[in-house]
């Protein structure tokens, strides 16, 4: 057989595969070795019948539809070497001639990984936005770390104020009768952080430790379980508890408490080097991604959509992963979105195909400049990653699977190696101008969400 290479539009390529009637005949005796023996013909043990025999009872192609089903993978398998491409996605399979006596003709159409044609990517002019860290960001992140440490303590005071946190029981009832998780005991509120439903903590202002009172809020339209959205409810609460939030003093103790070092200005210290190190990683990081786009504006690629959507359902996969560990389920997230999965996926499309732009320049210039990554550095990598786990934090035996598990990803590491070099070699030979950006500090931390039906 000959494959015959056809490129289409958007990285997209046709394979002709043309065969001759005794190919075809061999295939169709491979279909009846593999099924003569479901096959029973009067005067034949069953799958013991000849295969002209079986075509004079069935036809003279009973065989015809499973041969074509065994050449369908193998030649394409054999096309795909031939020819050399790289498919990205599975393809569009055509039969557009078949007879026995004469052969048959095959057409697979199929995604391939894109070719660029790579543009300008020396002497290219971009701003790097360099960061002061101030000392107000410092103080932000150890108010965070203050935050944190806070201890709740019972409060002198007997009236619940805006702020305060108080230990309640409630019922809650809908026309008169209790509903399902709609009750609790010695819960824990804090009045005004708005985690339970519009109403509920505004009423528990002013309310005495000990007291009893009634409750009336109405569920939101949009409420994540759908037999209570809408539903007005009335819930019977107690106030058990009135308690504050004490936050430990900003001193050496509380250095001693949270961190490895012995005094307050250590921890700032150690929290502006921080500081400074990420802003720095997300300066270059933006300053890479300017280049990048510059690149891609003078450089020529067709992304097949398979391949981006291939790389926006990974993307999705990460944020929903990100997301798990924040205590937020997928199908959580989903509700409260009012979005499906496609939708997300369609979302992040975008994004995906400027990843993969930015990959296949990467690997455009690797190429191109003949950068290569040794044995050496790939182990200078692996050594890199197992000192991230400390000396004291696995076991000899968890320490040789995670070493295991890491000389199995040799190639990958090998390939961003690769990259890392070939960005490297870009930035080195881009004109950069520094500028001043201003300094925002740090985004505060979002708080987890309660669970119960009187919240969110």
């Amino acid at each position: 057989m000959a494959a015959k290479l056809e490129k289409l539009e958007n990285s997209r390529v046709k394979l002709t595969v043309d065969i001759d009637a005794a190919m075809l005949e061999q295939a169709m005796e491979e279909a009846y070795r593999k099924n003569v023996k479901k096959i029973t013909i009067p005067g034949f043990r069953k799958g013991k019948a000849p295969r002209k025999l079986i075509e004079l009872n069935y036809g003279p192609n009973v065989f015809l539809e499973d041969a074509v089903e065994i050449l369908l993978p193998r030649l394409y398998e054999q096309a795909v070497e031939e020819t050399k491409i790289q498919p990205v996605a599975q393809p569009e399979v055509d039969v557009t001639e078949l007879e026995r006596g004469t052969g048959a003709t095959f057409t697979y159409t199929v995604d391939v990984y894109p070719e660029l044609e790579l543009g300008n990517y020396k002497d290219l002019g971009v701003e790097r936005e360099i960061v002061q860290i101030t000392d107000e960001d410092v103080e932000n992140v150890l108010k965070q770390q203050q935050e944190r440490s806070a201890q709740l303590v019972v409060s002198e005071r007997k009236v619940v104020e805006e702020g305060d946190f108080c230990v309640i029981d409630y019922m809650g009832y809908i026309d008169g009768q209790p509903f399902s998780g709609g009750a609790a005991e010695n819960q824990l509120v804090e009045v005004g952080a708005g985690r339970f439903i519009p109403g509920f903590e505004e009423q528990l202002v002013g309310l005495e430790v000990g007291q009893s009172a009634k409750i009336a809020v109405t569920f939101p339209e949009d409420y994540h379980a759908e037999h209570l959205a809408g539903k007005a409810a009335e819930f019977q609460v107690t106030v058990k508890e009135l308690k504050e939030r004490v936050l430990p003093e900003l001193d050496d103790e509380f250095a001693k408490d949270i961190s490895e070092f012995e005094t307050l200005e250590e921890l700032r210290a150690h929290i502006r080097k921080n500081l400074e190190d990420e802003a720095t990683r997300r300066t270059n990081d933006k300053m890479e991604n300017k280049l990048l786009e510059l690149i891609a504006e003078n450089s020529k690629v067709e992304i097949p959509h398979s391949m981006i959507h291939r790389e926006a359902e990974y993307l999705y996969k990460l944020f929903m992963q990100r997301l798990a560990m924040d205590g937020i389920s997928e199908e959580m997230y989903l509700q409260i979105t009012g979005q499906s999965p496609e939708d997300l996926v369609e979302n992040f499309e975008p994004q995906a195909e400027q990843r993969i732009i930015h990959e296949l320049i990467l690997e455009a210039v690797r190429e191109k400049e003949g950068i290569d990554v040794s044995e050496e550095e790939v182990d200078d990598r692996i050594k890199e990653y197992l000192s991230g786990y400390g000396d004291d934090e696995l076991d000899p035996e968890a320490r040789e699977r995670l070493r295991e598990y890491w000389n199995g990803q040799r190639e990958s590491i090998a390939l961003t190696l690769a990259r890392e070099k070939a960005m490297k070699l870009i930035v080195d030979n881009a004109r950069i101008t520094d500028v001043e950006a201003p300094s925002k500090g740090q985004e505060p931390e979002a708080e987890g969400a309660e669970e119960d039906s009187a919240e969110n």
